[in-house]
């Protein structure tokens, strides 16, 4: 009475091994494409971010530039700074060139902003010299 009886499971033949490591290998392909495509997905909103940052930042400043540029006592040298510290005070622009040019009684500010990835975004505005008229008026 005192024999004991050993349970042991049976082996998997080497015939069902193999087909489940065959589905699993179609499984880890699959999770690399689906994580692939998330990644290129991320780097790609990632980046028209950057852009649209650059491109607000770029209409921002030139927006202020020509304010300062087409007031009566404005300078290009103090529209040219401001337009720079505006659009630089984003730590994503690297650069920023601005050019104003004057014609006639219209003024142009077209502010370039170089972002940190490499690309640049361009945005004018244009307005009219501002000038002061004092009314004379006549006393009764």
């Amino acid at each position: 009475m005192g024999s004991t009886v050993d349970i042991v499971p049976p082996r998997p033949s080497v015939d069902e091994h193999e087909h489940a490591g065959e589905k699993d290998a179609g499984n880890v392909v699959a999770l690399a494409a689906v994580v692939g495509a998330v990644l290129m997905l991320l780097v790609l909103l990632l980046s028209l971010g950057v852009r649209w940052l650059a491109a607000e930042a770029a209409a921002s400043a030139s927006q202020r530039a020509l304010e300062i540029a087409q007031s009566p006592g404005g300078t290009d040298h103090a529209a040219q700074a401001a337009a720079t510290g505006l659009a630089t005070s984003i730590s994503l622009i690297a650069d920023v060139d601005v050019t104003i040019a004057r014609a006639g009684e219209t003024v142009t500010v077209t502010v370039t902003a170089h972002d940190r990835l490499g690309s640049a975004v361009s945005r004018s505005a244009t307005g009219p010299l501002i000038r002061f008229v004092p009314q004379n008026r006549s006393l009764p």
